[in-house]
C-alpha cells in the first residue's frame, strides 16, 4: 500500500509541474481539504482547492520540485521537498514539508503543506 500511495503523491506533484489543474483536482476525494501552512484555515472541497490553485498560478509560473524524502505510515504520506517557482523572472526555492492523507481508493482526503514565509520573503527582497 505504501508504494501505491507514494506513487500517487509523485504523480500528483508531476501534474503540478505540467500545470494540469484539472488533473490535479482528479486526485482529490470528494470533500477533500487543502491547508497551506498551519496559520491558514483549510480549504474544503475541489471547488475551493481549484480556486486556490488557479490563484497561485497568477502569482508564479514554472513549478518544479525536488523530492528529498518520502515516507508512509498507514494512509499518510510525508514528503520533504524543495519546490521552485518563477516569480518576476527569478527562481524562488521553498523548503516544504507536505502531508498527504488518502482514502482506500488512493484519493487525497487531506493535503497540508508547511513552509517558512521568511525564506520566500528573503528571496524576493
Amino acid at each position: 500500500m505504501s508504494e501505491r500511495l507514494e506513487h500517487s503523491v509523485r504523480a500528483f506533484l508531476d501534474l503540478g509541474v505540467k500545470g494540469d489543474i484539472a488533473g490535479s483536482l482528479d486526485c482529490f476525494a470528494d470533500g477533500a481539504s487543502y491547508q497551506v501552512n498551519a496559520w491558514n484555515e483549510p480549504l474544503i472541497g475541489r471547488d475551493a482547492i481549484r480556486l486556490d490553485l488557479e490563484g497561485q498560478r497568477k502569482l508564479w509560473s514554472n513549478f518544479r520540485y525536488q523530492l528529498l524524502n518520502i515516507g508512509t505510515v498507514g494512509n499518510v504520506v510525508f514528503t520533504e521537498r524543495i519546490d521552485t517557482v518563477q516569480v518576476a523572472d527569478r527562481d524562488v526555492n521553498v523548503h516544504m514539508a507536505g502531508v498527504f492523507e488518502f482514502d482506500d481508493a488512493a484519493k487525497i482526503v487531506s493535503w497540508r503543506d508547511y513552509f517558512d514565509m521568511k525564506e520566500i520573503e528573503a528571496q524576493l527582497a
